[in-house]
């Protein structure tokens, strides 16, 4: 399958978040393997429309080349199997092993009150608080009992290690997205 055959007419939206990676063909009618980076992948369940991105150890800068309207999607394993119109072997699925797949952040589904993409918190400032500015989120993690926030350190003299603070209420007092902002009862030096 020519990547771009899936439909290379689309407009790239500038939102895109990588969600997973291809893995290889499943069975003989074009079904794909997807690892989620998620365990949940529940952008990818809720959502038909995903961008290929090339593989990056290919020397490209991984740009979108194609959208894919998915047909199909299923469980198998602890990943996803998918379908999409112009994949219609198992050598065409082959050959996008290891391509990466994005979905607009803005085709996300709607969260609860209270609840947030990953994504959205990156870039995020932490003030604890005593209005101390303790960093910058720069990823997220989860150590298997809840999400953590690593936070780089605002301070130049500060340890070069990351905050790591847990994302609970017991220490997390608000998320303002607009504000680009989370309130903690986080102590610098912890």
């Amino acid at each position: 399958m020519n990547p771009g055959a899936a439909n290379a007419t689309s407009r790239v939206p500038p939102d895109l978040v990588t969600l997973g990676i291809l893995r290889g063909a499943y069975g003989l009618q074009g079904w794909i393997h997807v690892q989620p980076y998620s365990g949940e992948a529940e952008v990818l369940r809720a959502t038909r429309r995903w961008w290929l991105l090339r593989p990056e150890a290919d020397g490209s800068s991984g740009d979108p080349t194609a959208a894919l309207q998915v047909t199909e999607l299923r469980t198998q394993g602890a990943g996803l199997v998918a379908k999409w119109r112009g994949c219609e072997d198992p050598e065409a699925a082959q050959a996008l092993k290891g391509w990466r797949i994005a979905v607009s952040r803005s085709d996300f589904p709607r969260l609860p009150q209270g609840q947030f993409y990953w994504v959205d918190l990156i870039g995020a400032l932490v003030v604890n608080r005593s209005g101390l500015q303790l960093g910058v989120v720069r990823a997220l993690r989860n150590n298997g009992a809840h999400d953590l926030l690593e936070v780089e350190r605002e301070s130049a003299s500060a340890a070069t290690r990351p905050l790591l603070i847990p994302m609970v209420e017991a220490y997390v007092d608000g998320v303002d997205l607009a504000a680009r902002r989370i309130r903690v009862d986080w102590d610098a030096q912890w």
